[in-house]
């Protein structure tokens, strides 16, 4: 094979051998690293591009595993976004209210809308979820 390649389970990497004068000059070539066949590299990285993640196994060759997905995690995350986002869209109406102002009626309905979006957004529930969440739609 021209162009080996080799993976090492301490840098979690793949190396080639058409690589190694650099690597070796750079930050080193891997003292773990250990010869892979080109089949099953090219079987590791479409697997990786589909979503698993490329580790170690217990003899330091590259095997595929599951991306587990913490849902719960990401919706939080969302929900907390979702609601920043609602705030800052009001921020102004917010100012004048601080500072006595009296909104005018269309500043009255955009904080309505907005307090009531926060209101639905805080009622689902993200400790549980299982996958994507519907989230309501974003008031104009």
């Amino acid at each position: 094979m021209d162009n080996q390649i080799y993976y090492s389970a301490g840098r979690q990497g793949f190396y080639f051998e058409s690589d190694k004068a650099a690597c070796v000059a750079g930050a080193g070539w891997p003292e773990d690293a250990s010869a892979i066949s080109e089949r099953w590299y090219q079987y590791l990285i479409e697997n990786q591009a589909k979503g698993s993640s490329i580790v170690p196994n217990e003899y330091g060759q590259p095997v595929l595993q599951a991306v587990k997905i913490d849902y719960p995690a990401i919706a939080r995350a969302q929900k907390e976004l979702l609601i920043s986002n609602a705030l800052q869209s009001v921020s102004v109406i917010q100012l004048k209210l601080q500072a006595g102002r009296v909104l005018s009626d269309a500043e009255t309905e955009k904080l309505n809308v907005v307090l009531d979006y926060i209101d639905i957004v805080e009622k689902i529930k993200t400790e549980t979820v299982a996958g994507q969440v519907d989230w309501p739609p974003v008031p104009e």
